[in-house]
């Protein structure tokens, strides 16, 4: 989004750096799905947090912002759910069930966990920097890591992707693999 393209701005002030980090949760989590959900931007800088957007979703956007500052501010935390809660209050909109769709490039297909199981593995894929999943083939571990490494590909929260074939010793064959020759 342009500077030339914002129609409303607003301005919240928060003077604890504590507060504002449970407000944007970790790796910022909470701001991107508040940013993501109403389509504004949102920059903090010394104490204070610009909302910029078209009228209405800054208005969404700073109401939602006043509650979860209000909620941390008594509890002295933030959930994601809390976060998806107020969204819904404040948008009329259901909340979106947790660790559901991955946002991946193709705006048509949406990838989501099937299973219980497969859910709190895409939950514990991103609250934890290294995840270790292990499980029998065909459950869709590989498929939902790679598919959530591509959301945060999208969303810029890392750069790259790095891909490596396990090692195996001389004749051991463990089965297919992309990239197999045979």
């Amino acid at each position: 989004m342009s500077e030339a393209t914002f129609m409303s701005e607003a301005t919240l002030s928060i003077e604890q750096p504590d507060l504002v980090l449970t407000l944007f949760g970790a790796k910022d989590q909470h701001l991107r799905t508040i940013r993501d959900r109403l389509g504004v931007e949102i920059v903090h800088r010394r104490g204070q947090i610009a909302i910029r957007g078209e009228d209405q979703p800054v208005a969404l956007a700073t109401e939602t912002l006043e509650r979860l500052t209000s909620l941390a501010r008594r509890r002295g935390e933030l959930r994601q759910e809390d976060v998806e809660k107020i969204l819904a209050q404040v948008t009329g909109a259901p909340p979106a069930p947790s660790g559901t769709r991955i946002d991946v490039f193709d705006p048509v297909r949406k990838i989501q966990p099937r299973t219980p199981g497969q859910a709190r593995y895409v939950e514990t894929i991103r609250r934890h920097a290294i995840t270790i999943a292990y499980g029998p083939a065909g459950t869709g571990k590989t498929y939902l890591a790679v598919a959530l490494a591509v959301e945060a590909i999208k969303h810029e929260r890392i750069r790259k992707i790095v891909l490596c074939r396990p090692a195996v010793e001389a004749g051991e064959s463990l089965g297919f693999l992309p990239g197999d020759m045979q």
